[in-house]
């Protein structure tokens, strides 16, 4: 099974994966998975569908995420809201073209 993400509630952003990360964007590995059950998780992502113990899955949950920062500035909300979009970059696959400069 290869790489898979979900976008940022906050910045619609990827949720990325630790691997060959760019310094200046580690902040966008550290998440935080809001479930539909009300179970509250925040960790590292680790690009196969695990937010720090909590493993997401692929088709049991319909989770949501947000990077930790956004959530934080979000004013770190609890309730679950709706399902975060799939990241079409896998959380990996996302070049050279962010600008980080915009969160």
């Amino acid at each position: 099974m290869g790489f898979f993400s979900w976008n940022c509630k906050g910045c619609n952003e990827s949720i990325k994966a630790p691997y060959d990360i760019p310094k200046e964007m580690a902040w966008q590995n550290d998440a935080v998975l809001l479930c539909e059950n009300g179970e509250f998780v925040s960790g590292d992502y680790d690009g196969y569908g695990r937010v720090g113990h909590f493993d997401i899955g692929w088709n049991d949950d319909v989770p949501e995420l947000w990077h930790k920062k956004c959530w934080e500035q979000a004013g770190e909300p609890r309730e679950y809201t709706g399902a975060s979009d799939y990241a079409e970059d896998q959380g990996f696959f996302y070049g050279d073209d962010c600008d980080v400069e915009d969160y």
